[in-house]
Parts: C-alpha cells; sequence; structure tokens
C-alpha cells in the first residue's frame, strides 16, 4: 500500500464506496473525529505501560482502538454495512460497571484531575464527546431515519468508559475524586 497517492492534493477524497468527497466533508470530520480519539488511545496505552502496567487495561484499550477502526469503517460507507456489534457495546458496560464497583459510584461531579493517565482519560472522553456531536451531525446531513446506527452508540458508551477509566487509574493511585462546589 501507497503512503502517498497524490489523490488529496486538491482537496478530496474517496471513501470505501468509491464516492469523492471534499476533505471539508462533515462525513470526514467524523472519520477525523474517531482517528483523533484512535490516536489518544495509543497515547494513553504507552504511558499507563510506563506508569503502571496492566494488562486487561491495555487489552480492552487495543478493543477500543480495534472497534473505532470498524466504526470509521461503518462511516466511510455511510452506515450501509455496520461493523460495529451491539457486543462491542456490551464489553465497554462490563468494563464500566466492574471499574465502577471497585472505585465506588459517582455521587458528585468532579474536577478532571489526577494521575497522567486519569487525565489523559479525561482529554479522550471530551474527544469522544466532540466524535458524538459530530455523529449527529453526520445523521442529519444523511437524513438519517429511525434508530441510531450501533456504532453512534457505541461511541456514547465510549465516554462514559473513559471517564470511569479516569475515576479507575485515580483509585488504583489512592487518588481521591476531587468533589466539585458551588461555594
Amino acid at each position: 500500500m501507497d503512503i502517498y497517492t497524490k489523490k488529496g492534493d486538491h482537496g478530496s477524497t474517496s471513501n470505501l464506496l468509491g464516492e469523492t468527497l471534499s476533505k471539508a466533508d462533515i462525513i470526514l470530520q467524523l472519520q477525523g473525529d474517531i482517528d483523533e480519539t484512535n490516536a489518544y488511545i495509543g497515547h494513553l496505552r504507552a504511558t499507563i505501560s510506563a506508569d503502571h502496567p496492566n494488562v486487561i487495561i491495555d487489552r480492552s484499550l487495543r478493543n477500543c482502538q480495534y472497534s473505532l477502526f470498524r466504526s470509521g469503517s461503518d462511516v466511510a460507507t455511510k452506515f450501509n454495512k455496520e461493523y460495529i456489534q451491539t457486543s462491542d457495546i456490551e464489553k465497554l458496560e462490563k468494563s464500566i460497571d466492574e471499574m465502577t464497583s471497585k472505585a465506588g459510584e459517582l455521587k458528585n461531579f468532579i474536577y478532571y484531575n489526577g494521575t497522567i493517565s486519569a487525565t489523559m482519560c479525561q482529554v479522550i472522553r471530551s474527544v469522544v464527546r466532540r466524535s458524538e456531536r459530530t455523529f449527529v451531525t453526520v445523521l442529519q446531513y444523511l437524513e438519517w431515519e429511525g434508530d441510531f446506527p450501533i456504532g453512534y452508540q457505541y461511541v456514547n458508551r465510549l465516554s462514559d468508559y473513559f471517564f470511569t477509566l479516569a475515576r479507575y487509574f485515580n483509585f488504583m493511585q489512592g487518588v481521591n475524586d476531587d468533589i466539585m462546589k458551588l461555594v
């Protein structure tokens, strides 16, 4: 596979359907948001392997990266084929439940701080939230009718996963939630 094709030199590219799209197209914005999330997860994986190696979390993050790759394929085919499955969402929910059972239920709004890994999770969570907003814009652009694609549901749950993972990293390092107060 060639790294450069020179096809994008004039501001366009093609999707998996063979359609030519402007690089300013909202669909490509969503793919970029997903790609950015995936890159940040790779950075987090490097961080945690240095800070506190955890094979289970690393495997979970690798699965997130693979699912995001497949989600990008969903987008590139305009959801004509869905590569994300309900089981991908169920894995995230199981992880969220397991981490919450250890770190404790959230009872307050909290500041996004703590360990390096935890704060990186909050950065990823915010990028995922942007992806969610872009996702809805894409579905409106496509005049989507009916239930949202499973890929959207996955992205929605992914932000919950990273919020919970941040709390879990802090918990593992003995850092308490920093509760927000309005006073």
